[in-house]
């Protein structure tokens, strides 16, 4: 660890020592008899940046206890033979961990619920409130009268927020509101229930930077703010994104807050600039206007972090060969792939673009002749899910259906955040491109084959 992200470490968990005990984690992974798991928290809430916490390891039947301290963050990702899985942890909590079927499950032993509760009203949510304005499709068709909708959101929150001073409080009400505000920003007249929301969640109430909800509704806020029409307040150059970021964090009423937002926006920027080039400049940017807006360190380590986690596929770097699935569920790793090319697609059964994009594989394929294998990586929640989908291009030749599921080592390596995403790959399984949307892929190709020896 070098001397900038020790210091933000010590910032973020080591200061605030108040109410310091110990958390103790039991795992019992039978899937993983001889394994080492490795435990992390997070430098921050905005980039998500992995801090090793320690590493155990499993007894010869899977068990493995870990005793932490409660100044490491209350969100938690445990990783194991390159899967992982995140977890919430309470001051002082007793939590046990378990595997089946290639799925981690999470029991509180002790002290607030937390996870339970986080899940409970998340269903409660999306089977109970949710439909009241999505169709089946995810598009929005409001179907009862806002105020009705407004009451149902209050009613379901009010069932696992009562306890307003108990640990779990915050987590649970920064969590609602990530709900609230896919609703109030699809309404047609909006602007005053957006302006309305930020002063209710970030003026008013005292800045949470330990909080990932808070922090993850900062970001999702931000997004909003800088893509949607309706609700910029921003009047200048439409395709400035970091532009936009700077007049919307400025609007905020804490100089903290004002920062954190401008970090928030670089990394949503990030989110949306997905092509290499477009990355690349973005940091440039950045790194030069950076100066200009935060004036805290712990702001600036933020935001340095956030250009890492965004930059960690190169072009250039050597595509990481870890084990995966095939519908048969054996192990295969792309080292087993003898093509010129490989274009990766990490792909979910639940993405319209993702299923879109498949139908050009044929395409893709042909124009290569021979010298194209695509291998098409599921991030589904399980094998089956992926094994089951009707869309998929299975029967394809030159396609490989492989899994990789939202635990998988990938996700946390390449630090893939949209979907589809494209990595193609030359002989050596360097990374020579990732085109950001399918109408760029093919052009790629052609580059590829063009700079191939064997062309």
């Amino acid at each position: 660890m070098n001397f900038r992200s020790l210091r933000l470490l010590i910032w973020l968990f080591i200061m605030p020592l108040a109410g310091k005990g110990a958390i103790v984690i039991d795992g019992q992974l039978k899937e993983n008899p001889h394994s080492f798991v490795t435990l992390y928290g997070f430098a921050d809430y905005i980039s998500n940046a992995p801090v090793e916490i320690m590493q155990v390891h499993t007894n010869g039947a899977g068990s493995f206890r870990a005793t932490i301290a409660d100044s490491c963050g209350s969100l938690l990702k445990l990783m194991v033979a390159n899967r992982s899985f995140s977890f919430f942890v309470l001051p002082g909590g007793a939590y046990t961990i378990c595997d089946s079927a290639g799925i981690f499950t999470i029991t509180d032993n002790a002290g607030a619920p937390v996870n339970r509760l986080l899940h409970n009203m998340e269903q409660d949510l999306a089977q109970n409130w949710y439909p009241l304005f999505a169709d089946t499709s995810g598009l929005f068709r409001l179907t009862l009268p806002a105020d009705a909708v407004f009451s149902r959101f209050r009613n379901i929150v009010s069932k696992y927020t009562a306890d307003t001073s108990g640990a779990a409080y915050p987590l649970l009400r920064y969590d609602a509101a990530i709900y609230y505000l896919l609703f109030i920003h699809q309404l047609p007249d909006t602007t005053g229930l957006m302006d309305q929301f930020e002063n209710v969640y970030f003026n008013s109430p005292s800045v949470a930077v330990k909080n990932p909800f808070y922090m993850q509704l900062l970001g999702n806020y931000m997004q909003i703010r800088m893509i949607l029409l309706a609700h910029q307040r921003y009047k200048g150059n439409g395709a400035d994104l970091l532009d936009k970021v700077t007049h919307e964090a400025a609007y905020f009423t804490s100089p903290q807050l004002k920062e954190l937002a401008w970090v928030a926006g670089c990394e949503q920027a990030y989110r949306i600039n997905r092509e290499p080039e477009k990355k690349d400049e973005l940091s440039c940017r950045i790194r030069a206007t950076m100066p200009d807006h935060l004036a805290s360190g712990p702001a600036r380590e933020m935001l340095f972090h956030v250009i890492a986690e965004n930059t960690r596929a190169r072009i250039g770097n050597k595509f990481p060969m870890l084990p995966l699935k095939n519908e048969k569920n054996e192990t295969i790793t792309l080292a087993d792939i003898t093509s010129e090319l490989i274009l990766v697609d990490f792909w979910a059964t639940w993405c319209w673009g993702c299923i879109e994009g498949m139908k050009q594989f044929p395409d893709w394929i042909s124009k290569c002749k021979g010298q194209l294998t695509i291998v098409a990586i599921s991030v589904d929640d399980n094998l089956q899910k992926m094994k089951a989908f009707p869309g998929k291009p299975a029967e394809v030749p030159g396609v490989l259906m492989l899994y990789n599921g939202r635990t998988g080592g990938y996700l946390d390596k390449l630090q893939i955040t949209g979907y589809p995403t494209y990595i193609l790959l030359n002989k050596n399984r360097e990374i020579v491109a990732m085109p950001g949307y399918t109408s760029s892929v093919a052009d790629q190709l052609q580059t590829a084959l063009s700079a191939s020896p064997n062309k």
